[in-house]
């Protein structure tokens, strides 16, 4: 027997919203702007002037240091190519002033935009509001979303989450507030931004640009939309989409040491962690629950569709761009989940659309029974998400907070620079040289916040002769080691005696057998210990802008050698050095220990 649905012309005929659907209106329009205030809140209460990790990596461009260039535009940013964010973050800083809130103001305000317009389509859809919608507010504005709502780098994922948002949203509109055409433009237009966004925006590129593509090409009993054949805007969206997605990867380089699939079930695995987590942090307690959960949901939504799409032909068009739309996000999930932790929470922000397209599919085209029962449950699993949500995100505001507070505290008190990086330098970059030598231009530039930065005391350098006094995995001749591969190799230097010291600096050249960039490690220890303190080490790998990873810093790009500071005030005996993990030639041209002038 053949299900029957609701027909689109039967819900667009549907008596103005009575007592009830103004009431849900009410509350779910209260909600809304409650949500949205509150996360402003968030940022203010919480939010730092203070660069933190990639923030660090827009110093130079936004105190006119480093010129902006096509070129850096469109270099990698570990695995990202991210111009778009680059020139949103750039232009609201160079529009207002440069403070690292304002892109965090910006990203609430773009997800309280597009959760308004989900709260609008979805009133449009049913012809009232209902309660269900409040679905929208709870996910698009979680609190748990705090790592990136109080990061102002974040608007990477906030930029290709809203364009996703924005493509579903038109797809599921085409036909009613929209034309096909009209919609069809939006999401290819969503599209061919998507990969300018990252690799977070380029995964959902191929299955999302094919939706105007196949409305340009296929016959109309299979798109339901046999006027748009041939269309030239179309055809120029999808194509474009795609060869931008293409021109991504032309020189495109793989980050060193980053993690990579350990096959096909971790994989699959982590992609639905992923999804799950689209609900927010508190979903990581209900694992696998959760998982199941969501393979239920979404199964389910593709069955939904796929009758659709065969037995309304006039539906074709939006039920087979949801398909895609559902495929762009699995797309997402599954290069998420070649290396990546699922659960991480950064990546609640990419997962929202996900069940934000789940959501207008059961509206839509859900069995009678089911088509407001889901869109319920979904608003039901995001309300009790929200007190978990709200602890973790409140949590984690309050610990950054407090020490990015404390930095900004220090800072005026005229605390040295070294001394500030040493102190909170988990909070602001892994490789101390880039808070080090970006701080002066903060403070260059005149920002208030900086002008209190306060120079080191002076220090001469103490350089080591560079005579190991122990060796593993690794041979030694002329400053040089050649690296076997191991599992710990390393180099000790001891100390002809104890001393106190404020630093150590590294000066070295590698060349990787396989052309690769190594992955550096400083360890140090009293005399008399006979381990190297677990807390008592730093590394370089490279990260950030592309240009960088040589030599760890915009400013030292013109040199031969490379540069590892690392601020200690401590007292040592020896040290070690980890020169990779796997087969290369490093070598050592200079190993200074840093002391107090007096």
């Amino acid at each position: 027997m053949t299900a029957t649905y609701p027909r689109r012309e039967d819900r667009a005929a549907a008596p103005p919203a009575g007592p009830a659907g103004r009431a849900a209106g009410l509350i779910v329009w209260g909600l809304w702007l409650a949500m949205l205030l509150g996360s402003l809140r968030l940022v203010a209460s919480y939010g730092s002037d203070v660069p933190s990790w990639d923030d660090w990596d827009m110093v130079p461009v936004l105190t006119h240091a480093q010129p902006v260039t096509a070129e850096w535009l469109w270099s990698q940013h570990n695995e990202h190519r991210v111009p778009l964010p680059r020139l949103v973050f750039l232009g609201l800083n160079r529009l207002t002033t440069v403070d690292f809130r304002v892109t965090m103001y910006a990203d609430v305000l773009a997800v309280g935009l597009l959760a308004a317009a989900f709260l609008w389509a979805a009133a449009r859809l049913r012809g009232r509001a209902s309660l269900s919608d409040a679905f929208f507010p709870l996910v698009l504005l979680d609190p748990g979303q705090a790592v990136n709502m109080l990061w102002g780098w974040q608007l990477e994922f906030f930029a290709s989450a809203v364009l996703g948002g924005t493509a579903v949203l038109a797809i599921a509109l085409a036909g009613t507030a929209l034309s096909v055409r009209r919609a069809a433009i939006v999401a290819g237009t969503c599209a061919l931004l998507l990969p300018l966004t990252g690799a977070n925006g380029l995964g959902m590129v191929p299955a999302l640009a094919l939706w105007p593509l196949a409305l340009a090409v296929l016959p109309a009993r299979w798109t339901g939309a046999g006027e748009r054949r041939g269309d030239r805007v179309l055809l120029a969206l999808g194509l474009g989409a795609l060869a931008l997605t293409a021109l991504y990867f032309v020189g495109w380089e793989r980050v060193p040491h980053h993690p990579r699939s350990a096959g096909i079930y971790p994989t699959i695995t982590t992609a639905l962690q992923f999804v799950t987590i689209g609900l927010g942090p508190a979903m990581r307690g209900l694992w696998p629950l959760t998982g199941l959960a969501a393979v239920a949901c979404f199964g389910a939504s593709v069955v939904v569709l796929l009758r659709a799409w065969r037995d309304r032909p006039a539906e074709r068009a939006r039920a087979g761009g949801l398909l895609l739309f559902l495929g762009a996000m699995a797309s997402l999930a599954l290069g998420l989940g070649m290396g990546r932790n699922g659960f991480e929470v950064r990546y609640v922000t990419l997962a929202v659309p996900a069940w934000c397209g789940a959501w207008l599919v059961w509206t839509i085209y859900g069995p009678p029974r089911w088509s407001g029962g889901m869109p319920a449950a979904l608003a039901t699993a995001a309300l009790l998400a929200l007190w978990g949500n709200a602890r973790f995100g409140l949590e984690y505001a309050r610990d950054l907070r407090s020490h990015l507070a404390a930095f900004e505290a220090d800072l005026r008190a005229g605390v040295p620079r070294r001394e500030l990086v040493r102190r909170y330098d988990p909070y602001l970059h892994p490789h101390e040289d880039v808070p080090l030598e970006y701080l002066p231009m903060l403070r260059r530039a005149g920002l208030g916040l900086y002008a209190d930065l306060r120079e080191d005391p002076p220090a001469r350098e103490v350089p080591l002769d560079l005579v190991p006094s122990g060796l593993a995995d690794v041979t030694w001749r002329d400053s040089t080691a050649t690296v076997v591969a191991g599992a710990d190799p390393h180099i000790d230097f001891t100390l002809p005696a104890e001393r106190y010291v404020a630093g150590i600096r590294l000066e070295y050249q590698y060349e990787a057998r396989d052309g690769g960039l190594p992955l550096i490690g400083i360890r140090w220890k009293r005399a008399d210990d006979r381990e190297y303190p677990a807390g008592n080490y730093k590394k370089y790998s490279p990260t950030g802008d592309r240009a960088n990873w040589e030599r760890g810093t915009w400013t030292r790009l013109g040199d031969s050698v490379t540069t590892m500071t690392v601020a200690l005030a401590d007292t040592i005996g020896q040290i070690r050095i980890n020169p990779n993990y796997l087969p290369g030639v490093f070598r050592i041209r200079r190993l200074v220990l840093l002391v107090p002038a007096e």
